[in-house]
């Protein structure tokens, strides 16, 4: 299924990148952000370049770490991270009250993994609105060994200008995507345009949590090493999504921070002080071993000149991720259930 070896990550890293550019491509990404004299404005204005190369750099590391399914999840006791994540997709699904044959949109899709995990559980079909290419070919790949490609595509384009008619959709989802938008009452307004009156939407979102003090400089600092880390141009509040999407026009059902009802830590598959062999890539030892492969293969010229500063902000990610989640200023799994009205009388008019 996924890429599984070393050979596969190397040669992946840089996407559709020339492997030549690929260092480049790395210090061009860098000086977006904070850390390196980079602007919030400049990243929300060249948002589609910026996550584009963060996606064609990272995807491979991804896919060698998670599998085919990049995001957190709630997890109880004795169950395993692959576990949870399906878990997580299939409650997703259940929210939406997905029936069979519904047309469904998955917003920012990566290569595919939910998207084929909640098409085989609900018996949907799902469209996977995606801007970067090479994660489109690694989904199309992954969809036809897992055998529907029949019923599920990819559409390369971006979310906030998406190709598709008014009303076209029966339910919409978005799991740790729609962060990257530069905008996000921009981002929901096109969703919003493309669902069915009556229908759903639902999403995990990136936020900060009310905890968070924008005066705090280890706050701030960890805010920052997320945002280069993850391709993110800023981080926003919990309250700002919610606030966007009443503004765009949708009722909301529900909303929660899933993260105050999991048992165990989110952040437990990248905190160096847990062990586990199901997750063993993403542990302190998997990732020490990754780095110095990584560094062993650039070396050689077997993975591109860059690799190892990718490997590097990937790992200043996973710092900021924990560290965030332990003070409990930062939240992968903010969930709303939102709901367009019949009347599909929009506020953003």
């Amino acid at each position: 299924m996924s890429k599984a070896g070393a050979f596969d990550l190397a040669s992946g890293v840089g996407g559709k990148i020339e492997k030549t550019e690929v260092l480049s491509a790395v210090e061009k990404y860098e000086k977006y952000h904070v850390c390196y004299g980079g602007e919030e404005e400049e990243r929300k204005a060249n948002y589609t370049d910026m996550v584009n190369k963060y996606y064609d750099l990272v995807t491979s590391f991804y896919e060698f770490g998670w599998g085919e399914s990049f995001h957190f999840a709630p997890r109880w006791k004795g169950e395993s991270l692959k576990e949870s994540i399906k878990r997580h997709e299939h409650f997703l699904a259940l929210q939406l009250g997905l029936k069979p044959g519904q047309k469904v949109l998955d917003v920012g899709c990566g290569i595919g993994g939910p998207l084929r995990e909640i098409a085989r559980f609900s018996s949907t079909s799902v469209t996977g609105l995606n801007n970067n290419e090479y994660q489109i070919t690694r989904g199309k790949a992954l969809n036809r060994i897992a055998g529907v490609d029949k019923t599920c595509n990819f559409v390369k384009a971006d979310f906030m200008k998406m190709p598709f008619p008014d009303n076209s959709f029966d339910a919409v989802y978005a799991i740790e995507a729609t962060c990257h938008a530069p905008d996000a009452y921009g981002c929901y307004k096109e969703i919003y345009r493309v669902l069915k009156p009556g229908q759903c939407f639902a999403a995990y979102e990136w936020c900060m949590t009310d905890a968070f003090d924008p005066n705090n400089q280890e706050h701030k600092k960890i805010k920052a090493e997320i945002e280069i880390g993850d391709g993110l141009p800023d981080i926003r509040f919990t309250k700002q999504c919610l606030e966007a999407l009443k503004q765009v026009g949708f009722e909301v059902m529900w909303e929660k921070d899933l993260v105050v009802d999991s048992p165990l830590p989110w952040y437990m598959p990248l905190d160096t002080s847990h062990f586990s062999l199901s997750s063993f890539r993403l542990t302190s030892v998997g990732r020490f071993m990754t780095r110095n492969m990584v560094k062993a293969l650039e070396f050689v010229g077997l993975a591109p000149k860059g690799s190892q500063r990718v490997q590097d902000f990937l790992e200043k990610a996973a710092e900021g991720l924990v560290a965030g989640g332990r003070k409990e200023i930062f939240t992968p799994m903010y969930f709303f259930l939102a709901r367009k009205p019949h009347s599909d009388k929009s506020a953003s008019e």
